[in-house]
Formats: structure tokens, C-alpha cells, sequence
């Protein structure tokens, strides 16, 4: 059948070129470093090189609404959420609790009494829960971030969580009691999505050319595709080089009409919160930060959506922001 959508292209396409690479890759993985270095280079080229560092020892069915059971070998990892299902639609206020040091200077007491639903992110579980609070959400997509701190994401057991796939595969790796007794989504960034051919800017532009366009996208794309925004997250999401940008756009995507951003800095100051990486937000913010967030305004105008970023430090200008 033809494919017309971003939608169709997910359910409809099939993996059989990254199976037969994985086939291919375990061959080479037998022969010397030098050579299969540069063997595997030339394997992974083209259209499949995101899935190039990828541990083949795992593995993602793929339903309807995105990516479902997660495998290690022959075991089930996790079966994997619906997002549209992990915490249900939104419906009342939101703070979105990030790790940045104004967080400290916040009214958590506050926070405690008001009922809002309440979103952490990386290893902001620990911190909020000095402050009495357990959070309703959190969301991972740092793959590297899970080695040293996925210990954070293990002690807030039971909390849902929206988590990339590699990310979710390295908290396996070295934390493999965290994903259980939990509901998990497995998200993907859009166009590289597990294990299916990433196409190119203009097949992107023409799938996404429809009246209910999932994804705003940028008339120049950006080299490593992390501009944009995403309204449908179980069709993908664009990272942006925070996390505070995927998880902005999960709200949105799951119905939250009025988000207040707590302790989103984007300094060069460490997180508030133990085994932070060293930040290098100051790094991306003139070329990915900023302009994400002025096309998260250009996807949000109009539609009665309240983002406020009570942050002093943040160097966003005001204006980005839709508040009260």
C-alpha cells in the first residue's frame, strides 16, 4: 500500500534491512579490531547508521501506537506503554521540575499543596523527593546519563516513565531492576527511529504535508535533525539538546493546557542532583537551544496553551514563552 503518512511509514515499513545487518554485524564482531572497524563503518553507511552503536542484543516490537515489548535476548524486558496511556490525558496544571540551581530557590512547600501534576526528568527524582514529592512522570533521553545516575531513576520505583529507547536500553545495561514495576514508554527522536531507515528532508517534509501535521518542521534543517517540534510523541520527538524540550513536548502531546517550568537554567553550572554530567547547554544554546524554543512558540501560538519559566538565570528570551 502507499504510504502517505508519517504514520503509515512507522506501522508499514518493515526491518528487515537492519535484521539482515545485525546478521552481518555479529559475523564481523568475529574478526579483528582493525578490521572490523572499518568493516562495520561501511555495514552501518546510509540510511541505518543511527542504529550503527545500537546493542542488537535488544529488541522493540512495534505496535500502533509506537514502539511496545522490549527484549534482552529471549527475555522480556518490559512490555512497554502506549504514551497516550502511561499517565492518561492531562487535564489539570503542570510543573515541569528540572535540576538546574535556581530549583533550590523554589517554594516546594508550595508545590506540595498544589495539586498540580508534577514532571521530573533525568535523575530529578532524588531531589524532589527531599522535597516531599513524588513525581507523577519522569522522562529520560540521555543514553549516556543512565550509567552514572541511573540509580536515581531505579529508587523512584513505580513512577511512570517516557524514556528514549537506546536510553532505556542503557539503563538495562547497568540498572536492570529499573524498569520494572513501572509503566514504561519507549519514545524515539524523529527519523531515527528503531531499527526502520531514516529518510530524507524532503521525503519528511512531503510525509508530514497534511492538515493534522504531527511534526513542525524548520525550512532548513538542522544537520543532526534536533530543531523542530513534535505534537503526536508516539510518532517521534525532536531533542533539541535538553531534556526539558522533550518533555514540554509530551505535555503538550498528552493535552496539558497550562505548564509551569521549574529550575530551567541551561547554565553551564552542574545539576542540583548527585553523578550530574557536566553540563554543555551553554555550548548548543545560540544554535539548537534557542531556535527550538522559538519553533516550540511558532507550534503552540493560538492554541490557549500557558508555558511559564519562573527561572531568573534562564537566558531565554521572555517572549518565547506564552504566559499568564
Amino acid at each position: 500500500m502507499p504510504i502517505t503518512s508519517i504514520h503509515d511509514y512507522l506501522t508499514n515499513t518493515g526491518n528487515l534491512d537492519y535484521s539482515r545487518k545485525v546478521r552481518y554485524q555479529k559475523h564481523l564482531d568475529l574478526l579483528p579490531k582493525f578490521i572490523r572497524k572499518s568493516t562495520s563503518r561501511f555495514l552501518w553507511r546510509g540510511s541505518l547508521q543511527h542504529m550503527r552503536y545500537f546493542d542488537h542484543r535488544y529488541r522493540f516490537t512495534r505496535g500502533s501506537d509506537g514502539l511496545a515489548e522490549m527484549r534482552y535476548g529471549n527475555e522480556v524486558v518490559a512490555a512497554g506503554t502506549p504514551i497516550s496511556s502511561l499517565i492518561g490525558n492531562i487535564d489539570r496544571p503542570c510543573i515541569l521540575a528540572l535540576s538546574g540551581p535556581s530549583a533550590l530557590d523554589q517554594d516546594w512547600q508550595a508545590v506540595r499543596t498544589s495539586g498540580k501534576l508534577v514532571v521530573g526528568v533525568t535523575g530529578g527524582a532524588t531531589f524532589l523527593k527531599d522535597q516531599g514529592i513524588t513525581p507523577d512522570l519522569l522522562v529520560v533521553t540521555d543514553p549516556d546519563f543512565c550509567q552514572p545516575g541511573g540509580g536515581h531513576i531505579r529508587n523512584a520505583q513505580g513512577i511512570p516513565l517516557a524514556i528514549e529507547y537506546r536510553s532505556a536500553v542503557s539503563l538495562h545495561t547497568y540498572h536492570p531492576d529499573s524498569l520494572k514495576h513501572r509503566p514504561v514508554s519507549f519514545i524515539e527522536r524523529v527519523n531515527k527511529w528503531y531499527g526502520i531507515r531514516s529518510i530524507s528532508n524532503e521525503q519528511l517534509h512531503l510525509l508530514n504535508h497534511c492538515p493534522q501535521a504531527p511534526f513542525l518542521i524548520p525550512g532548513k534543517i538542522e544537520k543532526l535533525g534536533r530543531i523542530g517540534w513534535s505534537n503526536q510523541i508516539d510518532l517521534g520527538f525532536y531533542p533539541s539538546s535538553t531534556v526539558a524540550f522533550v518533555a514540554l513536548q509530551i505535555l503538550v502531546s498528552l493535552g496539558a493546557k497550562d505548564i509551569e517550568i521549574i529550575g530551567m537554567d541551561l547554565g553551564g553550572t552542574p545539576s542540583i542532583y548527585n553523578n550530574a554530567r557536566p553540563s554543555r547547554l551553554q555550548e548548543q544554546y545560540d544554535k539548537v537551544i534557542l531556535p527550538s524554543f522559538y519553533m516550540m512558540r511558532e507550534a503552540l501560538k493560538g492554541r490557549g496553551i500557558i508555558i511559564e519559566n519562573v527561572s531568573n538565570t534562564c537566558p531565554l528570551p521572555r517572549e518565547i514563552f506564552m504566559n499568564r
